[in-house]
């Protein structure tokens, strides 16, 4: 009887646990007429079908891109000084 190792590869060590992914929060928006023929003629045009995921993501990344912007640097003492 041969015991077989299990290779460990780095590709199963950088994927989190899947139970820790699951989205059970759920938000609301609300938008006028207009607002959402814009966003329903945007998701044509860009042939966008999953929805959810594009607005979660464009979401996402505007936040983040503002985060790291408003995080402060080592300089920025000495710049605004000078």
């Amino acid at each position: 009887m041969a015991i077989t190792k299990k290779k460990n590869s780095k590709k199963s060590q950088n994927v989190p646990d899947r139970k820790k992914l699951v989205r059970n929060q759920r938000i609301s928006i609300a938008l006028n007429d207009a607002e959402m023929r814009t966003l329903n003629r945007f998701f044509e045009k860009y042939k966008i079908s999953n929805k959810a995921k594009f607005c979660r993501e464009t979401l996402m990344l505007t936040i983040l891109k503002r985060l790291e912007a408003d995080t402060p640097t080592l300089f920025d003492n000495i710049e605004q000084n000078e």
